[in-house]
């Protein structure tokens, strides 16, 4: 657990390390914005709420922290770079405890945009680290974990509040693999759900840039 913790505040870093250039360069200008402009960036970090199947065992509620970085190039199209942390500390009563790390990116687009309302979908993919346990009918434990390539698929709403500040809603089905009782590899179908508090850098509006 500790590796993966590092892992995502190391990721966090180097997300806030990347955009600060572009937030010191927006400051340095003066004066009326044009209206024709360049990406615009934001940050997000929010909670989620995960429902993750352990093969032959049930289900398993796990929460946490997601962080991401987006840049959108266009009106309707961008990209993002999320990282997402969910545990529990107690996996179907074996005492052992669970968690997904999923560190994903992809395209964004926007099909709806009001203004100061926008819906999304996205297609991520990357890397999935599962750990867990799995009870076995012998009153034993299997406990491992497995790292293998993942992919999210969703999307939501998101709505802008006061200044650079937005808040967004989004679902998603998250594919990762886990073993069963008996070590073999299955599939999941892990549902996500995450409410994000979201800063924008750089937001283009109306067909204007706001700084």
């Amino acid at each position: 657990m500790r590796n993966a913790i590092g892992f995502l505040g190391k990721l966090c870093l180097l997300v806030c390390m990347l955009v600060a250039p572009t937030l010191a360069q927006s400051r340095l200008h003066a004066g009326t914005s044009p209206a024709v402009a360049g990406p615009d960036y934001d940050l997000s970090v929010g909670y989620t709420y995960l429902k993750m199947p352990i093969p032959g065992a049930g289900r398993v509620l796990l929460r946490g922290i997601d962080v991401s970085g987006r840049v959108n190039f266009k009106p309707h199209w961008g990209a993002m770079l999320d990282a997402n942390y969910v545990r529990t500390p107690n996996v179907l009563g074996t005492k052992h405890m669970g968690y997904l790390l999923a560190v994903q990116g992809g395209p964004v687009f926007y099909p709806v945009n009001l203004g100061n309302t926008r819906m999304f979908v996205h297609v991520l993919g990357g890397m999935g680290l599962v750990d867990g346990a799995v009870p076995r009918a012998d009153a034993t434990i299997f406990h491992g974990w497995q790292s293998q390539f993942s992919y999210a698929a969703g999307g939501g709403v998101e709505r802008a509040l006061s200044g650079p500040f937005a808040v967004r809603v989004n679902g998603d089905l998250v594919r990762t693999a886990f073993f069963d009782s008996a070590g073999a590899l299955h599939p999941q179908n892990n549902l996500r759900l995450t409410v994000s508090f979201v800063y924008r850098l750089r937001n283009r509006l109306d067909g204007a840039v706001t700084r």
